[in-house]
């Protein structure tokens, strides 16, 4: 981004300076972009949780595909049931977690977990309760988020 800042501010600079409104909209917001601002850990977790609440939100009420949802919101969203071959090692942890807590009775509560550097996974956990009175996980929403872009998103 900020090479491409550059490169703009030399063709602007090389023309004789005069700048198109759509022009000075893209300086405004790659210097905006540019600015550094300190983010505590715990603000980027509140917004991890506000954020796939957001999506969890409008996956259940608003029955939208999960492809669109992951396109308007930047994340990757990904549906897992128990046993399924097709997850991460950390999702396979958190599908077995929320299985060993339905099992001792406490509440399945949404989780944020922190992956690598860069990226949150946040988890929410779909539960039915058959007509004999047990409760059964049917799955999991995962939604792994860009820390960078939970950050951007703050201000917005």
């Amino acid at each position: 981004m900020r090479l491409s800042l550059i490169i703009l501010l030399s063709v602007l600079v090389g023309c004789g300076g005069s700048l198109t409104d759509e022009q000075r909209k893209q300086l405004k917001e790659g210097s905006e972009q540019q600015v550094i601002r300190k983010v505590s850990e715990a603000e980027i977790l509140e917004e991890a949780f506000k954020k796939g609440r957001a999506i969890m939100e409008e996956l259940e009420n608003a029955h939208v595909s999960q492809d669109s949802v992951a396109v308007n919101y930047a994340v990757a969203v990904h549906w897992l049931e128990p046993g399924s071959s097709d997850a991460s090692e950390i999702e396979t942890q958190l599908i077995e977690a929320y299985l060993n807590s339905m099992m001792l009775g406490e509440e399945l509560k949404d989780n944020v977990q922190r992956i690598g550097n860069d990226s949150l996974l946040y988890t929410k956990a779909v539960v039915q309760e058959l007509p004999d009175g047990v409760v059964e996980v049917k799955g999991t929403w995962n939604i792994r988020m860009s820390k960078k872009q939970l950050v951007l998103d703050m201000d917005e």
